[in-house]
């Protein structure tokens, strides 16, 4: 964070109080419900998994992940290295998420290093792979990559709302209304197969963002 134009050391975690305990006293009306289709609240703890989800439905995922999976599962969110990444790192933070910074334009080779250090130390990692800036629905191809090289597994978290705003934002970044119901729905377990050509990566990256797609 630091060096960075409009971020101060001391702005983000003020800013991760602040937006978290709104987004408390806001989830603290929906009426919940997980469909962990993926096994995911018993999975071993030793068996990390990577966690896709589209940017502008993640609103919800840290309060199911505190709220309904009961945090019992170490979490890492890969974050863009802009003012917005920084701003989301001190978010997560208030919920026991970690971040790693890093974007396809900016520290991805390290960042990819860095997440599957991670994973490595049994940490599941969370991507928004048409994030930071889209376009939207559009799946970049780093999940695949890290998939393929660690040989986990990627489960889809699919987020729902019964009535949202929807904010003017590339991705059209969606916030669920008071009382709104919200589903959150862990898909079953994929593996990502070898990729040694544009062709493999490209079908992958299909595969992959059809499942992502396929409750839009």
């Amino acid at each position: 964070m630091e060096g960075e134009p409009g971020v101060k050391l001391d702005d983000s975690p003020w800013f991760g109080w602040v937006a978290s305990s709104l987004m408390k006293l806001l989830g603290g009306t929906l009426k919940w419900k997980l469909d962990d289709r993926a096994g995911y609240l018993t999975r071993s703890v030793d068996e990390p998994i990577l966690v896709a989800a589209w940017h502008n439905r993640i609103f919800a995922l840290p309060l199911c992940y505190t709220w309904m999976c009961h945090s019992r599962r170490p979490l890492t969110v890969l974050t863009s290295p802009s003012r917005d990444g920084a701003l989301l790192e001190a978010l997560v933070a208030r919920f026991g998420i970690g971040a790693v910074r890093g974007s396809s334009s900016r520290r991805g080779i390290t960042a990819l290093r860095e997440l599957q250090a991670e994973l490595e130390r049994h940490t599941d990692v969370i991507i928004t792979p048409d994030g930071p800036r889209g376009p939207a629905y559009k799946l970049s191809p780093g999940l695949v990559f890290l998939a393929s090289k660690t040989r986990l597994p990627v489960m889809i978290a699919h987020v729902d709302y019964e009535k949202f705003w929807e904010l003017r934002s590339w991705d059209k970044f969606r916030i669920p209304k008071p009382f709104s119901g919200v589903k959150v729905t862990f898909a079953p377990l994929t593996q990502v197969g070898e990729i040694n050509d544009d062709a493999s990566i490209a079908r992958e990256c299909e595969r992959i963002e059809a499942m992502l797609n396929s409750t839009i």
